[in-house]
């Protein structure tokens, strides 16, 4: 019998949460009733997941550079996609779900999917044209979205909980360790973009207060620049230079293995003013390194602060700095909340559970 035609699309295939997400949950899907397609959109800048993803059986294709405006991308992806017949065409980001839904449309596949993952209102997607707006989130079948925030929201534009499946992310069990052990170092490691909604400059005011009670205390911030903020590396430079924080704090850049550096810290700190559901932290939690978090997004669906983790509202460094301190005072309190976060991520969000949300969408 032939196998049933998936159909992903995706932005890029570098190393953020969406492109991740997506590799992973190709590791569990079905592959002996489904057969896997992925329609990449983007070049990546900073390495890419092509090994893995070829690994996992799907099939890839790029659209050409060239190929840059909507006519000419909706006449390659006809061509493309028209004599694969998909059951399902899957859009993994939200810029591509009006692909999705017109060229479903056209090419009356069965299901159309998108997907939601960050705030409609602090992201790029403000910035899109009205129509692509409703494209977007109209003319799919079925919208996913990672966190509970992400659903009200949605429901309050008036589209219709039926219509949507929560997925919450999910962390490889090759990261889930059997114990959490203790660390030589104390550092203080963040993960994002270098976006001013990531929050950076508070981050760096966070640890000079932090340095001053625990001498010892190292840090580093883990991202590269993006194209529409370029200067801001430049400017968290000089910030930390006039903070004289040189030997403190790190800007290591990109890192196409994060998870080296989330082992080795002590304290994992997120302090954007906007989120979805951060695979940064779930990766943390998984290590049984103890979460400190702005209370944002989807953030509070996975920490429940004072047990699992600590929320404190952006702007609230005292909050932040008197925990941080804390935690590095007393290793074992490290653990204890180290070891609430790990036995939540093992419980919640496992891989099983992305996939068989995913496989029964495929069934609509």
């Amino acid at each position: 019998m032939d196998k049933k035609k998936i159909i992903f699309f995706i932005g890029e295939i570098g190393f953020g949460g969406s492109e991740r997400q997506m590799s992973l949950m190709l590791n569990y899907l079905d592959k002996s009733q489904y057969e896997y397609h992925i329609i990449v959109f983007n070049s990546s800048h900073h390495g890419d997941l092509k090994e893995q993803l070829s690994q996992s059986g799907a099939q890839l294709y790029f659209i050409p550079p060239k190929k840059s405006s909507i006519p000419k991308r909706l006449y390659f992806l006809y061509k493309l996609i028209k004599p694969i017949k998909p059951l399902v065409i899957y859009s993994w980001t939200i810029h591509n779900n009006a692909y999705a839904g017109v060229i479903g449309k056209i090419l009356k596949v069965p299901i159309t999917i998108g997907s939601v993952r960050g705030s409609l209102s602090k992201t790029g997607f403000v910035n899109l044209p009205i129509v692509l707006k409703w494209a977007s989130l109209y003319i799919v079948n079925l919208l996913v979205v990672n966190s509970k925030e992400l659903e009200n929201e949605l429901i309050s534009m008036k589209i219709s909980k039926e219509k949507i499946r929560f997925i919450p992310n999910c962390v490889s069990k090759i990261n889930l360790q059997k114990e959490i052990t203790k660390k030589n170092e104390l550092i203080i490691s963040t993960i994002g973009n270098l976006r001013k909604n990531k929050n950076h400059k508070f981050f760096i005011d966070i640890i000079q207060r932090v340095q001053e009670k625990v001498p010892k205390v190292r840090a580093w911030i883990i991202g590269q620049p993006v194209p529409d903020e370029p200067n801001l590396k430049k400017e968290l430079e000089n910030y930390i230079k006039s903070k004289e924080l040189q030997n403190v704090v790190t800007l290591l850049g990109f890192q196409s293995n994060t998870i080296k550096y989330i082992k080795e810290s002590s304290i994992f700190v997120m302090t954007s003013l906007s989120e979805g559901t951060p695979n940064s932290i779930l990766e943390a939690m998984s290590f049984g390194i103890p979460v400190v978090s702005s209370n944002v997004g989807g953030i509070p669906d996975i920490i429940n602060s004072n047990k699992n983790g600590f929320l404190f509202e952006p702007k609230d460094i005292d909050g932040f700095v008197n925990i941080i301190i804390n935690l590095l005072n007393d290793e074992y309190f490290r653990i204890r909340i180290g070891n609430s976060g790990k036995k939540y991520v093992e419980e919640y969000h496992y891989p099983a559970l992305g996939k068989g949300i995913i496989e029964k969408m495929f069934q609509v």
